[in-house]
């Protein structure tokens, strides 16, 4: 069984996806340069996945990648164009083998294109600079035009310390549990069973949930997501969106007490509180007590 990874948000902006974060509490990571034009500023956390937020850093060199079939910038093209500069965009896992990843997601019909190798360089705190490598392996459902999932496997990954990261003004301890949305969640169960390679998943007609180590991933239909989160969502036929991430708290008073000192805009919902991942879409992250 693999684990999840971390999960991509786009922004148009970078600097105001960072400032937004950091107004909402979160401990935001100094900005990573991508080699294909995109870059990146990070959340890690004492528990669970990273969230990855990305933009685009430099036009020229993300349109050379896309026209060199490089499929992590096509599909993030393919979001911004469906869904705009804002958004969840994908759901990633961890892998020991993705050239195996990207065989076995051929042969089931799963696959989102070819993988994708990098490397890039970043400074430590003492000024040494380093370098991390990794490969992807993309899966994608055919019914799913922008329900995006790669598999993350490390290469080259040095000893970091991100202690100085991992505490949260708001109190996140990490995220627990992604949402993603569609009519028909049942449509997705053979392709969750692939990427985690997983027998512990739940399904009936209204979601589907999946169980990692260190988290779960679960697609709902809009009903749902209106019962459990209080959000409204109109999707199309059998699409698959990623609409939303559940973080744990230590102190969930503490939290909204947080929020309301800084005129963040939430709503109390299901003994959660939920705001928007940005100003400007339509994801949303909620926050629970730990338990």
């Amino acid at each position: 069984m693999c684990l999840i990874d971390h999960f991509v948000l786009v922004a148009g902006n970078l600097p105001d996806a960072r400032q937004h974060y950091q107004q909402i509490g979160f401990n935001v990571a100094p900005d990573g340069i991508h080699p294909f034009g995109t870059y990146n500023a990070n959340m890690y956390f004492r528990k669970g996945p990273m969230i990855e937020t990305l933009s685009i850093e430099n036009h020229i060199k993300y349109v050379e990648a896309i026209e060199a079939g490089n499929t992590f910038v096509k599909n993030d093209a393919l979001f911004r164009a469906e869904h705009g500069d804002e958004g969840f965009s994908h759901i990633a896992m961890t892998s020991t083998d993705a050239e195996l990843d990207h065989r076995s997601f051929q042969e089931h019909g799963i696959s989102g294109g070819n993988i994708v190798s990098f490397s890039r360089q970043f400074e430590q705190p003492d000024g040494q600079m380093e370098t991390v490598a990794v490969k992807l392996a993309f899966a994608t459902h055919p019914k799913a035009q922008c329900g995006f999932y790669f598999t993350c496997q490390d290469i080259a990954v040095p000893e970091i310390d991100r202690s100085t990261l991992l505490k949260h003004e708001n109190g996140a301890l990490g995220v627990n549990h992604a949402i993603s949305c569609s009519n028909e969640p049942l449509l997705y169960v053979d392709l969750l069973k692939e990427l985690s390679r997983s027998s512990e998943i739940h399904a009936n007609k209204q979601k589907v949930k999946c169980l990692f180590p260190n988290g779960s991933l679960s697609i709902i239909t809009p009903e749902k997501l209106k019962q459990e989160f209080g959000i409204s969502l109109s999707t199309h036929g059998t699409s698959l969106q990623h609409k939303g991430l559940i973080f744990t708290v230590a102190d969930i008073k503490k939290t909204e007490l947080f929020f309301i000192q800084n005129k963040i805009v939430f709503k109390r919902h299901n003994e959660r509180l939920i705001t928007q991942s940005n100003p400007e879409s339509a994801e949303f992250f909620a926050f629970e007590q730990n338990r």
